[in-house]
């Protein structure tokens, strides 16, 4: 049991280190080093309350230390989150697909390596002349891995799962076109499994710099005709569509992909920016597209739905890439913020999700009756308001708030 948790939590760290650098527009989610400081933060706040109810601290050097552990609270949310520069509407798709296949992958490998057969695979006639088959703390590197998997194919062609694993490893290597190909030999021996296409599909786009027009966009309509519902396949078959200039199968798919991502508000957010945007090319075309509307009620989950905007008269005293900060309040407390976001003025307009992991001292949303929400674009970029920059009006909000938030940055600070 010990080793299969250690297992688990390797394999939530391998997924952390692969879909951090995917994101792009994304609601804010925090790093390892963000986390830390995080927790720390939270044990110092914890020691001067213990220090204070004991009588060790006067309520005024109290008031000074904690306020001093928010500020590095808040800087931290302040410092810019690493995103993919030139990313495409697919990204998401991809980190869907990371979530499922990276741990097929890495327990499928070990059943492949750390079991017997892998002393076939690998040539070895006994355990002593394998140390990989059991007991031994040295792990196969990655040439050896992909030696083992290519051997295998060889000898037994037949096997899909080794084609699926050596296709992903290929993959992760960026192999792209050698990942095509053995998905291809899985799609071939699972009878055009879906997530086999889906695959295939996905490396294929990645041999054409992440388009899926051609090849990729009819392997994924295959995969829907066998799974309509499936969200991955649904997003990358938007994303072929929108590729075509085909707006209405556009919005049709992403809308479709809404409904199986409903308990994952950031990737509701993104489509819906998607279909905004499918919306707008289709004017700017002169192409009428009908919006079925979404299923997806963001409102009934354990968060805030905000749509920010900025004033027209304000639009040309921006930078696209200056920092944009969400800020959440006690309506009668400390102005320390309590939840924070971090964005850039380029993504404006925007809808984002407000949710306990913005939350900068733990707790939840629901722990307050009503919180005092605004955004500011930091031109000085600098977490707290200076001459220049740009705000909204804070708008007190009952928490849940029933109805999704208007902010409307039209402000300049004196």
């Amino acid at each position: 049991m010990t080793f299969w948790i250690i297992a688990a939590l390797m394999t939530g760290l391998g997924l952390l280190v692969l879909l951090l650098p995917l994101r792009r527009k994304v609601g804010d989610i925090t790093d390892d080093a963000r986390a830390r400081n995080l927790r720390i933060a939270r044990e110092k706040i914890a020691e001067l309350d213990a220090e204070l109810a004991a009588g060790t601290l006067d309520q005024a050097t109290y008031d000074q230390a904690k306020e001093e552990v928010e500020q590095e609270l808040l800087e931290d949310v302040a410092l810019p989150d690493q995103h993919v520069a030139g990313g495409n509407s697919g990204t998401k798709a991809a980190m869907l697909m990371l979530l499922v296949l990276v741990p097929a992958l890495g327990f499928g490998l070990y059943l492949l390596l750390g079991s017997p057969r892998f002393v076939d695979v690998a040539g070895a006639g006994s355990v002593a002349e394998n140390p990989h088959a059991q007991g031994s703390d040295k792990a196969p590197t990655m040439a050896e891995i992909q030696e083992a998997l290519e051997k295998r194919v060889k000898e037994q062609p037949e096997d899909a799962e080794a084609w699926f694993m050596l296709g992903r490893l290929y993959a992760g290597m960026q192999r792209f076109a050698d990942a095509a190909k053995a998905y291809e030999q899985v799609a071939k021996l699972t009878d055009n499994h879906p997530q086999a296409l889906i695959a295939w599909a996905d490396a294929l786009a990645m041999t054409q710099g992440g388009r899926l027009s051609g090849k990729p966009y009819e392997l994924v309509k295959q995969a829907l005709d066998q799974a309509p519902d499936d969200p991955t396949a649904l997003w990358l078959a938007g994303q072929g569509a929108r590729e075509a200039n085909d707006y209405q199968n556009a919005i049709y798919y992403w809308r479709q992909a809404e409904a199986g991502l409903a308990d994952k508000p950031d990737f509701v957010m993104e489509l819906r920016d998607l279909i905004a945007s499918a919306k707008r090319a289709a004017a700017s075309a002169g192409v009428e597209v009908e919006d079925p509307g979404s299923s997806v009620d963001l409102a009934k989950q354990a968060g805030i739905e905000l749509r920010l905007s900025i004033a027209p008269e304000l639009q040309s005293k921006v930078k696209p890439d200056e920092p944009l900060f969400i800020f959440a309040k006690a309506v009668d407390g400390p102005p320390m913020p309590l939840a924070a976001i971090r964005m850039t003025a380029g993504e404006l307009p925007r809808e984002v999700v407000l949710t306990d992991a913005n939350l900068l001292r733990g707790g939840k949303l629901t722990d307050h009756k009503q919180l005092k929400i605004g955004a500011r674009i930091a031109r000085s970029g600098q977490p707290m308001a200076a001459s220049g920059d740009l705000q909204s009006a804070e708008v007190v909000v009952d928490v849940p708030a029933s109805e999704p938030v208007e902010l409307v940055i039209d402000q300049v600070v004196p």
